[in-house]
């Protein structure tokens, strides 16, 4: 989405083919999975309750409509914020060839985050249901039963670098996933296919997708992080 973003907003690209695109995308991803793998059982409404964590919370239509409103407006403010910021400047100078600046002047932060309710969608699916849904593993029992006493200094370091619940784990690893794949296909992408593109703005446009997933990342894990969520 981020490299379509920036073809419709300054580049005068229809929307209607940005969505085409999007579509395109998700299907080509999702049709595959669908095909030669199950689901996983954090995604499966049906799926015996022993097999995940907190499955009442994970069948909440709610939770995953605010969940998903929430990553929205993450993903909106850092664009937002951008576009009221850095971004056209930056682009001017990096991106020759540009069209037109007026898709960030005009912006309009409510019309920002409806854009990426898809993209909030997709994350809280990505990143919070697999968090919330993963049971404890060896590792938590492992750290349950640290004594600082007694521990080498291996032990601690370790404990403290990533002595974190299994919930925790999975959202990192999936948050830094998430991160470095947007990074890597926007620069990439961007660099590659549009032309006039310097490297540096390649890297800074990607960089921006980058923090806000790290961003929603966080605020996910914030919102999880509660009394009555089992860990």
């Amino acid at each position: 989405m981020p490299y379509l973003y920036l073809l419709t907003t300054f580049y005068a690209v229809r929307p209607t083919t940005m969505w085409l695109g999007i579509g395109i995308d998700v299907l080509s991803t999702y049709l595959p999975f669908m095909l030669l793998r199950d689901s996983s059982p954090i995604h499966q409404s049906e799926a015996a309750k022993g097999q995940v964590a907190n499955r009442s919370i994970l069948n909440d239509v709610p939770i995953k409509l605010y969940t998903s409103i929430l990553a929205a407006a993450v993903y909106g403010l850092v664009v937002y914020g951008s576009f009221r910021g850095w971004l056209p400047v930056y682009l001017a100078v990096h991106f020759d060839g540009l069209r037109d600046l007026s898709g960030a002047h005009e912006a309009a932060l409510p019309f920002v985050t409806l854009g990426f309710m898809l993209s909030g969608y997709a994350a809280q699916s990505f990143l919070f249901m697999p968090a919330l849904g993963a049971k404890p593993d060896v590792h938590d029992m492992q750290m349950a039963e640290f004594d600082p006493e007694t521990a080498s200094l291996g032990q601690t370091v370790w404990y403290n670098v990533w002595g974190y619940s299994k919930r925790s784990r999975t959202l990192i690893k999936r948050t830094v996933t998430l991160a470095f794949a947007s990074a890597m296909q926007t620069g990439l992408r961007t660099y590659i296919t549009v032309e006039g593109v310097e490297l540096a703005g390649a890297a800074g446009w990607a960089a921006m997708w980058a923090t806000a997933a790290i961003l929603v990342g966080g605020v996910l894990w914030w919102v999880g992080d509660v009394d009555g969520v089992s860990n």
